[in-house]
């Protein structure tokens, strides 16, 4: 079982969906969200978009607050408390044993935190069984868990420790960054972060799942890292593969495709290629070559990307890391809004107002085509079905080579001819 918990810091945004979304491709059983900033009702449309059966919502609070819990059609869950700060439930596992999951939203407030450690105290006296806590609690354990700005007070936390400990609680350690949440500053003198996200339990639910795994995971819209808990060692990730057939991509419009275009236009004609159908070839070739060797795959150069950035969030404090960092996360937006436009074109249909972006509504659609577009037999001159895809290939390319030698085409060579060469617009 894999379980997510996410401060999204609100979700009234295109970015902030699409980060939303981008998470679920992580593929979570149960998915923990504080900070919405959204009612309840609002919340159920996430439900369908998030591919989660179930969800449970606490409403926000004006525009700020509100909680959600999704989780899967297959999971048993059993609420049994909440409040602004938290979620509390049981979780059912298939052979009837039980255990508690609690996602958690910290007080912000220095002089309000007593709350959260109070809330903490309640739900340990409440009951026994195996307890998972994990969220944003908005406060460090220790020092080190914070670079930048005044050094945190000690009495606060110690008080955060001393809750855990009279709770039977305890850290569960991290993978990944130390550093959950940053300030995003432009300048070095004031740029600060914490590692205020974490997972805690107590000594049954550890003996119940020796094998977890703790992930602090890639940054996001947010200025909260999401922090993944894996119940047994191992997960799965996918790949996804595309067709090599030529398409004329809308993303291509944003890196001034248009010089390539007229180019290899040029190039055909000046090589004596009279047919239309030569000179788009031509144009075609250069695209993709463009694209393969200049801009790069798309969701590869969202790696890169992401990878850099991880090593300067990681890095020390300096005046150069940061601005690179603001770099970075401008850059990385221009290319996850170039795979929304790649997505959307594939999908045929209405694309999305600016600031309702969803990556995955838009691939399911595009995936689905692709199923009704496959070909999947064809009926030769005989009658009989042709299957398999050596053999529609061969007898797909014999129709067209007898099409060819029939003089069938000579229309459509002469209905082309009558348009003068244009570079591709929208």
């Amino acid at each position: 079982m894999k379980i997510l918990v996410w401060n999204c810091r609100g979700l009234g945004n295109g970015p902030a969906v699409r980060g939303l979304l981008d998470i679920q491709k992580e593929d979570p059983d149960i998915l923990f969200l504080s900070e919405t900033k959204l009612d309840g009702k609002r919340m159920e449309n996430f439900k369908w978009r998030l591919g989660m059966g179930n969800m449970f919502a606490r409403d926000c609070d004006g525009k700020s607050g509100g909680l959600a819990l999704f989780w899967k059609k297959e999971v048993q869950i059993e609420l049994h408390n909440f409040s602004r700060y938290h979620i509390d439930v049981e979780v059912v596992e298939k052979d009837g044993f039980r255990w508690r999951f609690t996602g958690i939203y910290g007080e912000p407030a220095s002089d309000k935190k007593e709350r959260t450690w109070k809330l903490l105290r309640i739900l340990n006296q409440q009951m026994s069984l195996p307890w998972l806590c994990a969220g944003d609690f908005n406060e460090i354990l220790y020092g080190h868990e914070k670079k930048g700005g005044p050094a945190r007070a000690q009495n606060l936390m110690g008080t955060f420790r001393s809750t855990l400990a009279d709770c039977g609680l305890r850290d569960l350690g991290y993978v990944g960054d130390k550093f959950t949440w940053r300030n995003h500053s432009h300048s070095a003198s004031n740029y600060v972060k914490e590692r205020l996200d974490r997972a805690v339990a107590n000594r049954s639910w550890c003996m119940r799942f020796p094998g977890f795994k703790v992930l602090n995971g890639d940054p996001r819209h947010s200025d909260h890292r999401p922090v993944t808990i894996l119940l047994n060692k191992g997960y799965t990730s996918y790949r996804t593969g595309g067709a090599n057939n030529f398409r004329f991509e809308a993303k291509w419009l944003e890196e001034e495709c248009e010089t390539i275009v007229q180019n290899a236009w040029s190039t055909a004609v000046l090589q004596g290629r009279n047919k239309i159908s030569e000179r788009l070839r031509n144009v075609s070739h250069d695209l993709k070559d463009w694209n393969h060797n200049i801009l790069g795959n798309l969701e590869k150069r969202i790696k890169q990307i992401k990878t850099e950035l991880e090593g300067v969030r990681r890095g020390d404090i300096t005046q150069e890391k940061v601005s690179r960092e603001l770099f970075l996360r401008e850059k990385l937006d221009c290319l996850e809004h170039q795979r929304d436009m790649f997505w959307k074109q594939r999908a045929h249909v209405k694309w999305l107002q600016s600031g309702d972006r969803n990556t995955a509504f838009f691939h399911a659609f595009a995936s689905e085509r692709k199923k009704r577009n496959t070909i999947k037999k064809l009926k030769n001159d005989e009658g009989n079905c042709v299957e398999g895809e050596e053999q529609l290939k061969e007898h797909i390319a014999a129709y067209f080579s007898t099409c060819s030698r029939l003089g069938r085409n000579k229309k459509m060579n002469q209905y082309y001819a009558q348009f003068p060469p244009k570079s591709p617009k929208t």
